[in-house]
Order: C-alpha cells, then structure tokens, then sequence
C-alpha cells in the first residue's frame, strides 16, 4: 500500500480534508494514490510537516515492517494525548497504607501486542534473507534452509491421534521439554554470561551447558 493512503486511514482522516488543508483538488490526491502524477516536492514537504512523518513515507508502497513501525508512532502519540493518572494505594511491610499516583496507558496492551508483531516481522525478513542467500550461492549447501525446518517441525508437533489421555499427557511433557531444550540451546550459544534457570531444571541445563562448551560451540566468555 502507498504510504500516503495508509497514514491517512491510520489516522482516520478523509481525502477531501487532506485536499482542503493541502489547497488541492481531491481529484489531485486520488491522482497520487493511483501514482498517475507524483506529489511534488512542496505538498510532500507539506505532509511531512501536517503529520510530522519522514516525507519518504507519503510516496512510497511501504513494506511490512513500516506499516507496523508507523502504527506504532501512531499509538505512542495517542498513549501522550490518552493517558491520565489515578490514585492508588500500597501497603508496606509494617502494614501501612500509602497512596501513590498510577498512570493509566489506554493504548498499552495494543501497542505490546505491536511490538510483538514487529519483532516477528523482523526475524522474517532476516531469514527470507538468508535462505535467499543460500538459494543464490551454490557453495553454502542448505544448512540454513535445514535447520530452519528441522526447527520449524518440533515448534509444529502435533499429538497424534491414537493416544490414550494418560499418553497424551506424556507427550505434552516431552514436547514441552523438547521446546524448551531447543530454546536452552539457541540461548546458550547466542549469548554472554550464564542464566538461571528453576531448580527442577537446573540440572539438565548445566549439563546441556557443558556440552556444548565442552565441544567449543559457545561464543561465551569465562
């Protein structure tokens, strides 16, 4: 989608109060959405300023990952113009009660909600780039592409069918820890420092964690 007609419903407006605030036809506005004339330099100008967007934005078809960041803006502008504050009250240790004031963010689940949708987004392209990468370059294999599905498939388990409640219990358990094994070992070879994990799982992590040091597949510090 043009940036232009993206921006204008994100913010709720209409072409014909663009066109009157711009001193334009709407017949001029509807001619640059469907790109017969480009929007001159002084009406991007204009746009930039009425929305206080980068000009770039208006003339462009935007990609997944500027749809999401310009809603965001959108949202964190309104959280600045939405939010209030109210009383609230806390009780200390020795039982007394004190009031305080908390600020109320109408837009705050929805914009993490968002962001979540950002950081999906990002690791897509990321990895639309290096299995294109792969594809194109003969000497790299499809170690990427492999791993990617290997990964993908024990993300997608599914319990099979023919399993009595007491099985599917235990496959649930097994595909939790599954799960969470595959995830011990992309934190421990992506990062610096150690984590703490519950106790009920320390020990497998520990050993997880030296075996992959063990085999020099950290990137760790001592």
């Amino acid at each position: 989608m043009i940036g232009l007609e993206y921006i204008v419903k994100l913010y709720n407006g209409t072409y014909k109060k663009l066109a009157e605030k711009l001193a334009i036809t709407p017949s001029t506005v509807t001619d640059w959405l469907s790109k017969r004339r480009p929007i001159p330099k002084a009406k991007l100008e204009a746009l930039s300023k009425l929305f206080n967007l980068e000009a770039e934005y208006f003339q462009k078809e935007l990609t997944k990952i500027e749809e999401i960041e310009l809603r965001l803006d959108y949202l964190n502008r309104s959280s600045k113009r939405d939010s209030f504050e109210i009383p609230d009250y806390f009780t200390d240790t020795d039982g007394n009660e004190h009031e305080y004031t908390r600020s109320i963010d109408p837009y705050q689940e929805e914009k993490r909600m968002i962001y979540d949708e950002l950081k999906i987004e990002k690791i897509i392209l990321t990895l639309q780039g290096d299995l294109y990468h792969e594809l194109y370059d003969p000497e790299q294999g499809n170690k990427a592409y492999e791993i990617l599905e290997r990964a993908s498939n024990v993300l997608n388990e599914s319990v099979p069918n023919n399993l009595d409640a007491e099985q599917q219990l235990q496959w649930y358990r097994k595909h939790d820890k599954r799960i969470e094994a595959l995830r011990s070992m992309m934190y421990f070879m992506d990062i610096t420092g150690f984590a703490v994990w519950d106790e009920e799982e320390e020990s497998f992590h520990n050993e997880l964690f030296k075996l992959l040091k063990k085999h020099d597949l950290l990137w760790m510090k001592e």
